[in-house]
């Protein structure tokens, strides 16, 4: 070989990042291969388990592989419910404690606070980077989580992703959080279903598997500070609201299914729920009032509904509202 040729190679030798020489900026072929065999499906959290048991035996046999945990902390981190989440990060705090001279396991540890506590994450990449500059997946990590809306920086994400992608050319800076569900659309199947004389136990197991589908995705955010305070209120007012939907279903049903005493014993169940509501000063109460006047006016307890109509009166006169008030005028129309 020329002397030309042996110079080049040590000086494009000397140009590659520390990282790059000490490992890939992906898995290897086999871990790779093992990788792409499992497949992660989780339809509610009894599911969790058993579906990630694969990446739990691959994960004991290769312990030290960075994809492999990578892999199993972002299938705890998108399907885990809160007792997943903390046991990720306890795992991954006792690990970095018994390997404290190993950057992998101080960054994968850092890696299992994001998006639970992202600053902390934050911090403890920035140090990484800080001690180990062509350590990529930190400068990838720091990319993604400023990159997110709740945590953007638009300069510094910029800054993470540019050092990130000349260690790492062919990679790709992930989206954080990872994609969410929609909301379920059963409740609003189940009630044309219901508008159509459809079979009412069907019907109401529809509607139970979306308001079951609904908690699950609330799940997924409620224990993440990806999401703002005001996203999660307004997630859990919305299961709420799918909650009264699925009772009024389930007291039609009753009721076409001749079975009123049902009926009647969810009503009384819905009304303690509604007072609660008001000693609590739930925006929610008015539409709870106004769908219970409905009820019991379709089941021809006309006594019960005026008490409700009564309420809607009482509440709209302490907390006068236009849109309410031609609300409760098509009520009492219908009445």
């Amino acid at each position: 070989m020329q002397l030309s040729a042996i110079r080049s190679i040590l000086f494009c030798t000397l140009l590659a990042p520390a990282w790059a020489q000490g490992a890939p900026c992906g898995p290897s072929l086999e871990i790779r291969s093992q990788l792409e065999k499992i497949t992660v499906i989780v339809s509610n959290p009894s599911d969790f388990d058993q579906a990630l048991a694969p990446l739990v035996v691959l994960r004991q046999r290769y312990p030290n592989d960075l994809w492999v945990n990578e892999r199993y902390q972002d299938a705890v981190q998108q399907y885990g419910i809160e007792g997943h989440l903390r046991r990720l990060t306890e795992d991954y705090q006792v690990l970095s404690m018994q390997h404290p001279d190993d950057t992998t396991y101080s960054y994968l540890y850092a890696r299992s606070l994001m998006g639970r506590n992202t600053p902390a994450a934050t911090q403890q990449m920035t140090e990484i980077v800080a001690d180990h500059p062509d350590f990529a997946p930190a400068h990838g990590s720091l990319a993604e989580i400023y990159a997110s809306t709740i945590f953007h920086d638009e300069s510094k994400e910029n800054n993470e992703r540019e050092r990130f992608l000349v260690l790492c050319p062919a990679a790709e800076v992930r989206q954080r959080p990872a994609g969410l569900p929609k909301p379920s659309p059963l409740i609003d199947q189940a009630e044309n279903l219901l508008a159509q004389n459809g079979d009412p136990d069907r019907i109401a197991a529809i509607a139970e598997q979306g308001v079951r589908d609904d908690e699950w995705r609330l799940q997924r955010i409620r224990p993440f500070d990806w999401y703002s305070v005001d996203y999660k209120r307004q997630a859990q007012r919305d299961l709420q609201a799918k909650y009264w939907r699925l009772w009024s279903l389930q007291v039609r049903c009753y009721r076409r299914a001749s079975r009123p005493e049902k009926a009647t014993a969810l009503l009384a169940v819905m009304d303690q729920r509604a007072t609660a509501l008001h000693n609590s000063s739930d925006p929610t109460y008015w539409d709870a009032l106004a769908l219970l006047a409905r009820l019991y006016e379709e089941g021809n307890q006309k006594d019960l509904a005026k008490l409700k109509v009564k309420s809607m009166q009482d509440f709209l006169t302490a907390h006068p509202d236009p849109r309410r008030s031609a609300q409760l005028e098509d009520l009492q129309k219908s009445h």
